[in-house]
């Protein structure tokens, strides 16, 4: 051998030069850009031509988004929440009250627990807007809270 008796394998398997390396699953330092040996597993999907040469997941792996995905509904609520608090001035209590409802209404679900006593006033008028939305789904109550955000933004501005 040429490398030296260590380093070759083929005259001990009597087999030509290319194929010792082939039945092994290894190339030498011809069989590909790489000098060295590589094993046939490690040089990525579709051996050592133009798809090995592009990785496991082939070219388009690499290419940019040309178009941004959509804000998650979660995130566009989670947004909502922390904008409807830079708010130039203060809202309604009425226009609180729909957004107090809607948040817990998308956030816990239906009233979970019993309506205030009578002296507490500002609770069972909370209580009552949240209980009136009693039978609305969680996304349909992000959705309309995050549309009574926009229009107050609209309104009051940020």
């Amino acid at each position: 051998c040429p490398r030296g008796p260590r380093r070759c394998d083929w005259p001990a398997a009597g087999l030509a030069r290319g194929e010792a390396g082939a039945r092994r699953g290894w190339r030498g330092r011809s069989g590909g850009a790489g000098a060295g040996r590589v094993r046939r597993d490690e040089r990525g999907a579709g051996g050592a031509g133009a798809a090995g040469r592009r990785g496991r997941l082939g070219g388009s792996a690499n290419l940019p988004l040309t178009h941004p995905l959509p804000p998650s509904p979660q995130a566009a609520f989670q947004k909502a929440a922390e904008e409807v608090k830079q708010l130039k001035s203060q809202p309604t209590d009425q226009e609180m009250l729909d957004i107090y409802s809607h948040y817990k209404q998308a956030t816990v679900g239906d009233v979970n627990t019993e309506r205030p006593g009578m002296l507490d006033f500002k609770g069972k008028a909370k209580w009552d807007a949240w209980s009136a939305l009693k039978g609305m789904s969680k996304e349909d109550a992000m959705k309309a809270y995050i549309a009574k955000v926009e229009e107050l933004k609209g309104k009051y501005g940020i």
